[in-house]
């Protein structure tokens, strides 16, 4: 599948909601919240209400200042409340399931790397380690009041008339965030090494990593077990008692989500979205689609 022509309902930078507090930077950076805003109203909940998964193609931070947002994030559903951060990577595809009338979040997203500590790239590594594993964090108050001091921050420069450096002045302000961020990290890495390591959940984890990389190519047990030096026999186990769910289920489950937004779409055919997902033909797509959803690709692109 070529990257220019990805299938999904993608969500780009300049589709975040216009909510009445949007401020843009070029293609580059969107501040928006809907503090103060109903989370009712049209332009907060056409964004929230999708009924089809979405691509984002761009990194998106969410803060939580009050109330519970529900999002379904790579397969796993998370539920934001008071204090949390959802760190969302490019190519990450999500759903919003739900969010309470009382809820304020504010979201920064940013396309490109540059902004955000681009020199210091074992940091940035680490950053994207992981938030690719663990994108939703708990922060101190604390913690909390700052980031929201530097996101208004932020939007007041960006407001600022007649000012030539509004892009280079907020990247100084997203640059501090950046390394608190990281400072999040390694104090949530630092009480994590105060717990017994299980091994079967770390080896899940990378599971799912590997398939979320690898799915739209290999179905197969063997592929997997191979990248992880194991078995299939015993990958199968651990991943069945960690989980309550065969290997094979997971991998269905993100094939047979891509295959919906492929359908979704209304850009491709039956046949071409299963010549996307690497199946030998047609009728083997349908079958493999109808055990797991229970109808044909068609009646369900065209329900």
């Amino acid at each position: 599948m070529k990257k220019e022509d990805s299938p999904f309902r993608e969500l780009h930078l300049l589709m975040l909601p216009d909510t009445g507090r949007t401020l843009m930077s070029k293609d580059e950076l969107v501040l928006v919240d809907n503090i103060g805003i109903s989370s009712d109203t049209d332009s907060v909940s056409d964004f929230i209400a999708t009924s089809y998964p979405f691509k984002l193609t761009f990194t998106l931070a969410l803060f939580c200042l009050c109330g519970t947002m529900r999002v379904r994030l790579n397969l796993k559903e998370y539920v934001l409340g008071k204090n949390d951060v959802l760190v969302i990577l490019p190519g990450s595809i999500g759903e919003c399931l739900e969010i309470g009338t009382d809820t304020e979040i504010v979201a920064i997203g940013s396309s490109t790397h540059r902004l955000i500590g681009e020199q210091q790239t074992s940091l940035s590594m680490a950053f994207l380690k992981f938030f690719t594993s663990t994108p939703l964090i708990h922060i101190s108050q604390k913690d909390m009041e700052e980031s929201m001091s530097l996101y208004h921050l932020m939007r007041a420069k960006l407001e600022q008339p007649d000012y030539a450096y509004k892009l280079e002045a907020v990247t100084g302000y997203l640059q501090v965030l950046f390394y608190n961020g990281y400072q999040w990290i390694s104090d949530y890495n630092r009480k994590s090494l105060q717990r017994v390591e299980n091994r079967q959940q770390q080896l899940f984890d990378d599971f799912l990593e590997l398939v979320q990389a690898h799915y739209n190519e290999h179905r197969c047990m063997t592929f997997y077990a191979e990248k992880l030096c194991l078995t299939p026999k015993y990958l199968s186990q651990v991943i069945l008692e960690v989980s309550d769910r065969h290997a094979t289920d997971w991998i269905r489950d993100y094939v047979i989500l891509d295959a919906k937004a492929l359908l979704k779409s209304g850009r491709y055919t039956v046949q071409q979205v299963g010549d996307l997902l690497n199946f030998s033909n047609a009728s083997f797509f349908g079958k493999y689609f109808k055990a797991a959803v229970g109808c044909t690709p068609r009646k369900y692109m065209l329900g």
